[in-house]
């Protein structure tokens, strides 16, 4: 059996483009509802039936930089100078690809993210005092989240 994959060795891509900086990606989960009733006659144990998929937003974390992608990406959804808002037609929505590698730098697994929206944006604090980097990060909604294994064995 071979070792299992570290978990610091990642990229990101948006829209097409790998994305540097980031420190940590989570939330990349898939939940399916379960639904239970009982059978008349069958007493023992409930039947399980599968309901609802729903998928967690995904948090992407980054030493602060000048690289405005996000920052554009965000203004197209809180859009403050359009009362409005964004719906007036802008499609803010991206499909977000996470890379876990090997240890030889080959893309394992993949996480797609369809349909992706900033739902939050969170600068860092600032304290003169510390000796941190900046970190900011973006939480995203999505519609789902597909996982898929590129190398086996």
């Amino acid at each position: 059996m071979p070792d299992p994959y570290r978990n610091f060795k990642f990229e990101v891509e948006v829209g097409g483009f790998v994305r540097a900086g980031f420190s940590k990606v989570t939330g990349l989960k898939h939940t399916v509802e379960k639904i239970e009733y009982r059978e008349g006659g069958e007493n023992e144990t409930p039947r399980k039936l599968t309901g609802q998929s729903s998928y967690d937003d995904v948090v992407f974390e980054r030493g602060m930089s000048t690289d405005t992608d996000f920052v554009d990406w965000i203004e197209q959804v809180f859009n403050l100078d359009n009362v409005e808002g964004a719906q007036g037609g802008e499609d803010f929505r991206r499909t977000i690809v996470v890379y876990l590698k090997n240890k030889a730098g080959e893309r394992a697994i993949k996480w797609t993210i369809y349909r992706a929206w900033p739902a939050e944006d969170a600068d860092p604090d600032l304290d003169a005092s510390a000796n941190d980097v900046a970190i900011e990060s973006l939480t995203v909604a999505n519609e789902g989240i597909k996982k898929q294994v590129l190398i086996t064995g």
